[in-house]
């Protein structure tokens, strides 16, 4: 179960990351630059995700080895911190969709 503290977090940061993005790049100019701009960065957020499933099976393997796997467990955890934030990113660009077409 995800803890509302944390979902209520994540909304602050899709919140600060939309205003980052604002300040950077103008609203979408199209559906379809903005259609790319989420896949982009779904695209992403699975590649960090991947990475993580990966290192899960290299952690599995140290493991069955009668090894500890730090380095693996430290692998795991910053693919899984980049995928979060690739993920923020995805809701940024899905609340900046929303307000380029209301902007029409």
């Amino acid at each position: 179960m995800i803890r509302p503290e944390l979902i209520s977090e994540i909304k602050n940061s899709v919140g600060f990351e939309l205003i980052c993005a604002n300040q950077e790049f103008p609203l979408f100019s199209s559906p379809h630059e903005g259609y790319a701009v989420i896949k982009e960065e779904i695209e992403e957020a699975v590649e960090e995700s991947h990475g993580a499933a990966e290192n899960l099976e290299v952690l599995w393997s140290v493991i069955r080895e009668n090894g500890m796997g730090f380095e693996s467990v430290g692998y795991i955890k910053e693919r899984a911190i980049k995928a979060a934030a690739e993920f923020v990113q995805v809701a940024a660009m899905c609340d900046k969709y929303l307000a380029s077409a209301s902007s029409r």
